[in-house]
């Protein structure tokens, strides 16, 4: 059985801003086809730990918790959703990138210890930097454009 080379093989990687995973679990839509594209294999989510403990945070506000409990979800199956489809890194890295909302500094880290091809985000912040070392930041539309044209190749 003949394979192909690596570099055709590997699915593309991506880190996911918390916007993003938040609007998946929660409303679906263009950010659900995201998470279906990791299920199928097509793309690699990776996540660390800062990122976990920001959605966990989020999951928290009474606003959001009103929305996901009255539709039957439980925040720990959300995250547990999140944790499922994702692979874990650490991040080594400590950078100093989005000056405007240093908090957003733990995607950029993430990718860069997950060599992350892609960062999703809905972020203005991170959307304006649009690419930082091998990472593109692409909101979620330009991404499924990017993952439609590579389907659309095989």
């Amino acid at each position: 059985m003949m394979s192909l080379p690596l570099s055709k093989k590997r699915a593309p990687r991506t880190v996911l801003d918390v916007n993003v995973w938040i609007s998946a679990l929660i409303w679906g839509g263009k950010p659900a086809e995201v998470l279906i594209a990791a299920e199928n294999h097509n793309i690699t989510i990776f996540l660390s730990e800062e990122i976990v403990q920001e959605l966990s945070r989020v999951l928290a506000f009474p606003k959001l918790r009103k929305i996901y409990v009255a539709e039957g979800m439980r925040q720990e199956d959300l995250v547990e959703e999140v944790l499922r489809i994702s692979r874990f890194v650490r991040g080594t890295k400590q950078v100093r990138v989005v000056w405007e909302h240093p908090a957003d500094d733990k995607f950029i880290e993430c990718a860069i210890a997950a060599d992350a091809d892609y960062l999703i985000s809905g972020n203005k912040h991170l959307l304006k930097i649009a690419s930082y070392k091998k990472t593109q930041i692409l909101s979620v539309n330009e991404f499924l454009q990017i993952l439609k044209g590579k389907a659309s190749k095989k």
